[in-house]
């Protein structure tokens, strides 16, 4: 997405993109994307689950489970490609995370998950 003002919300992605190139994603902001909320999604089993470029400004990513990104499949065949649940390049202070589950991030906050006490 590279729109402006513009909400993804409510939307599960699952089983997209390739191993090679390594800028696939289920959910996208790409360059030119300004003000964009991204809420209450469920990505799962893409190459990356949520792309941020560097060129994306002032967005906000809150209440999505973004787990499993990229398939367990991808991980083994290619271990040296860097593929993550969210990849956030985008400039610090530009990108607002807000109670999101994650398991792996890159300059994106993911909360220790902890199997409650049996």
């Amino acid at each position: 997405m590279n729109g402006q003002n513009s909400r993804v919300r409510l939307n599960n992605t699952h089983g997209n993109g390739y191993l090679d190139p390594a800028d696939d994603f289920g959910i996208g902001v790409i360059d030119g994307g300004v003000g964009n909320v991204i809420e209450e999604n469920n990505v799962s089993g893409n190459t990356n689950g949520l792309f941020i470029t560097a060129g994306a400004r002032n967005t906000v990513v809150r209440d999505n489970v973004i787990v499993g990104n990229p398939g367990i499949q991808s991980g083994n065949t290619r271990p040296e490609l860097r593929h993550v649940d969210i990849l956030n390049n985008a400039p610090a202070g530009e990108t607002t995370f807000e109670r999101n589950v994650c398991v792996t991030g890159v300059n994106a906050p993911c909360p220790v998950l902890v199997r409650p006490p049996q």
